[in-house]
């Protein structure tokens, strides 16, 4: 599947996982959305991140973050 915007897509995801408040989002990786999903972990917006090797196209895991009362530290604003 060819996507014309990789990067709105990955944070599409991200947005949508954590409306629903899901632990982990998974996307197809790729260089790019690595370096994202580095500085979103130095930045204290995710827990951590994750590469599995999947065959041809690797998978990128990314563990959401949560404050103590369950609220996304990832907003709108």
């Amino acid at each position: 599947m060819s996507m014309s915007d990789p990067l709105a897509d990955m944070l599409t995801r991200i947005r949508n996982a954590v409306m629903v408040k899901f632990d982990t989002v998974e996307m197809p990786s790729s260089t790019m959305k690595v370096s994202v999903a580095k500085v979103l972990k130095d930045e204290g917006y995710i827990t951590d991140y994750q590469i599995k090797e999947d065959g041809v196209q690797n998978t990128l895991s990314i563990n959401l973050k949560y404050g103590p009362d369950g609220e996304a530290v990832i907003t709108e604003y």
